[in-house]
C-alpha cells in the first residue's frame, strides 16, 4: 500500500514540481473520486496505466467516457472476450450515453440486467439468466455456468442450449427470444469477469492513473525500469515528454543503476536515465561504478577507465551512449580516449603502478580533430547504447515529408476539434514509426497499426482488402499511410486506404541532409579528395 515518492507534489499532468522533498503515499487510502484523474482517462492518456494502455482500451475510453469507479468497474470488465465476442459492448456504450433506448430481449430479463442498460457484462449476471430467466435452480444455474465455461463437443453444446430454451420457454419466452438469449451467453461464459474480480483491476487501475497523473515523473520511472507494458522504451520516453518530464541522459557521474528523479534548474521533476540502461551494463555494473564513485566523482575518461574494472566492450557503449560527454565533450572523442587506454594501458579497472612521474598513456596529439556526429549517427548510437534516442527518428525526416505535404500526426488531433465524433473524416496522409500491430482474433482478420512521430500515435485500421494488396509495405518499420479520420472523444484512427514504405520517399545519398537530417559527409569527403588532387599536381608555373 505505502509508496515513497521523491518527487514532490507536482502540478499534475505536467509533473512539474514545487520542491523536492519526500512524499509519503498510501495508494491504499485514496479516494476514488479524483476529478483530474477522471478527466485523463477520459482523454485517453493512459499509456503506461495498468489494464487500459492498449490501443483498444484507450479507444473504448474515449467511447464510454467513465466519470466515476462505478464506470471504471465497467471499463474492465467490458474489455474482455465475452462482452466483445457478443457484440455488446457498443450497444451498452450507446445506451449509457444517452444515444441509444435501453430494451431488453425479455421483461424477465430487466432487473438482472438493469445496472448495465440490457447487457450481460459479469459472470454473476449469467447465474441469475439461467435462474431465473431459464427457470434453473441456483445450483443447477451454476453448473450450467460451470460447463458452460468449457467448450466442449458440439453434442454437448446442443443439449445445454435444449435444456436453456426449455426452461425459459416453461416460464413463457417464446422459443425465438429464449434462442437469442442463449447465444449471448453462450458467447460470455468463461471469457467475462465477475464483478468483484472487476473492482479489484479498476482499484489497481485508479491507482496507477491517480500516480501518473499527480506524479508524472516519479510513476513514468518506475514504469520505464520494470517495463511491465506492451511499448518499447522510445515511446515510453516520447509519453513522459508529452507529460512535461524531461529525459536526462545517462551520465558516469550522476546516474544510479536504478531509473531515478532530478530537479533540473527550471525547478522541473525529470527522469534521469540509469547506467545499467546502457547494453550490457548489468545491475552489478551499474553498482559497482556508483560505489567507486563515493571515492569522488570521476573527473576524465582516464581516472574513470582507471577506477572501475568492466569489459571493454561495455566501457565502448558507455562511451558512445553519451554517459561520457562531460569528460571528454563529445561521445566520438570519449570512444576514442577508450581506444587510446585499452591499447596503452591494458584492461579496464587496471591502475598505473605508481612512478615518480606520472607520465600519460596518451597526450593530446593523438587525439584528432574528430568531426562531431551527425544528427542520424547520434540517433542511432542512442538506439543501440540504450534503446532509445534523445530525438524522435520522424525528427530527420520531417522536412522532406512537409515537402510533400505528408503531415504529423498531430493534424489528426488539430482536425478532430473541428469535425468531432466521426467515422467519415477528411483523409489524411502521416507518417510515422510502426509500434504496435495487433490482429486479435475477434476482429475478422482486420490488423490495428499503431504509428507514432515525434508530435504523438494514432491507430491505423487496416481492412483485408487494403492489407492483401499492401502485405509488404504493412511490414516495414516505418511507412506513410492515407486514410479516412476517425474522431471519438481524443481518440484517433485513421482507416487506411494506401500506405508506402518511408524511405522510398527520402531522396538523396548516404549522407545527404535529405537521407539523416544531418551533416553532408559526401560533400566533405569530395572536398577534401579535390584538395588533395590539387596539392599533388606538379607545379607549372601557369
Amino acid at each position: 500500500g505505502g509508496v515513497v515518492l521523491r518527487s514532490g507534489r507536482g502540478d499534475g499532468a505536467h509533473g512539474d514540481g514545487v520542491s523536492p522533498e519526500e512524499v509519503r503515499l498510501d495508494i491504499d487510502e485514496l479516494t476514488l473520486d479524483d476529478i483530474p484523474t477522471y478527466n485523463m482517462m477520459r482523454a485517453s492518456k493512459t499509456l503506461g496505466v495498468f489494464q487500459i494502455e492498449s490501443q483498444g482500451q484507450l479507444h473504448l475510453l474515449a467511447q464510454h467516457q467513465p466519470e466515476d469507479f462505478g464506470d471504471l468497474i465497467n471499463e474492465i470488465a467490458l474489455f474482455r472476450p465475452g462482452p466483445l465476442q457478443s457484440g455488446m459492448v457498443h450497444p451498452f456504450v450507446r445506451r449509457r450515453r444517452g444515444l441509444e433506448k435501453v430494451v431488453y430481449d425479455h421483461p424477465l430479463l430487466e432487473p438482472l440486467l438493469k445496472d448495465t442498460y440490457g447487457v450481460i457484462v459479469y459472470q454473476e449476471q449469467v447465474l441469475e439468466v439461467a435462474h431465473k430467466f431459464a427457470g434453473m435452480s441456483l445450483e443447477e444455474a451454476d453448473e450450467f455456468r460451470r460447463l458452460m465455461s468449457h467448450f466442449r463437443d458440439p453434442g454437448e453444446m446442443e443439449g445445454m442450449r435444449d435444456r436453456f430454451v426449455a426452461g425459459a420457454m416453461r416460464n413463457g419466452v417464446p422459443h425465438e427470444i429464449a434462442t437469442r438469449v442463449f447465444e449471448n451467453v453462450a458467447k460470455f461464459v468463461g471469457y467475462g469477469f465477475c464483478r468483484s474480480h472487476a473492482a479489484a483491476f479498476a482499484k489497481t487501475v485508479y491507482q496507477s492513473a491517480y500516480l501518473k497523473r499527480h506524479y508524472s515523473a516519479a510513476f513514468m520511472a518506475a514504469f520505464m525500469q520494470h517495463r511491465p507494458g506492451m511499448y518499447n522504451l522510445m515511446t515510453l520516453e516520447e509519453e513522459a515528454r508529452r507529460f512535461g518530464v524531461p529525459i536526462l541522459l545517462p551520465d558516469i557521474n550522476r546516474s544510479g543503476y536504478r531509473y531515478d528523479i532530478e530537479l533540473t534548474h527550471q525547478r522541473k521533476f525529470a527522469i534521469r536515465k540509469s547506467i545499467a540502461s546502457i547494453q550490457g551494463a548489468s545491475a552489478e555494473h551499474a553498482k559497482a561504478i556508483v560505489w567507486e564513485r563515493l571515492n569522488g566523482p570521476y573527473t576524465s575518461v582516464r581516472d574513470f577507465y582507471e577506477r572501475v574494472a568492466l569489459p571493454i566492450d561495455l566501457f565502448r557503449n558507455i562511451a558512445r551512449s553519451g554517459a561520457l560527454d562531460e569528460l571528454a565533450g563529445e561521445s566520438r572523442q570519449a570512444l576514442w580516449e577508450v581506444g587510446l587506454l585499452h591499447r596503452s594501458v591494458g584492461e579496464p579497472g587496471r591502475r598505473p603502478e605508481v612512478a615518480l612521474f606520472d607520465v600519460p598513456p596518451f597526450s593530446e596529439e593523438d587525439i584528432p580533430d574528430l568531426p562531431s556526429l551527425t544528427l542520424d549517427e547520434r540517433l542511432s548510437w542512442d538506439y543501440q547504447t540504450h534503446h532509445a534516442a534523445r530525438v524522435h527518428p520522424m525528427t530527420l525526416a520531417r522536412r522532406t515529408l512537409s515537402e510533400f505535404e505528408i503531415r504529423p500526426i498531430s493534424i489528426c488531433y488539430s482536425l478532430g476539434r473541428v469535425v468531432k465524433d466521426t467515422r467519415d473524416g477528411p483523409v489524411v496522409t502521416v507518417a510515422g514509426i510502426a509500434m504496435l500491430r495487433q490482429r486479435p482474433r475477434t476482429a475478422n482478420g482486420v490488423m490495428f497499426l499503431t504509428l507514432e512521430d515525434e508530435t504523438g500515435f494514432i491507430q491505423c485500421v487496416i481492412y483485408t482488402n487494403v492489407l492483401e494488396a499492401l502485405d509488404h509495405v504493412f511490414s516495414q518499420s516505418s511507412l506513410i499511410v492515407r486514410g479516412k479520420l476517425q474522431v471519438m472523444g481524443n481518440w484517433r484512427g485513421l482507416v487506411v486506404q494506401y500506405a508506402w514504405p518511408i524511405n522510398g520517399i527520402l531522396g538523396g545519398y548516404e549522407g545527404h541532409p535529405s537521407m539523416g537530417g544531418g551533416r553532408d559527409r559526401m560533400v566533405k569527403q569530395v572536398e577534401a579528395v579535390s584538395t588533395r588532387s590539387i596539392a599533388a599536381r606538379p607545379h607549372t608555373g601557369n
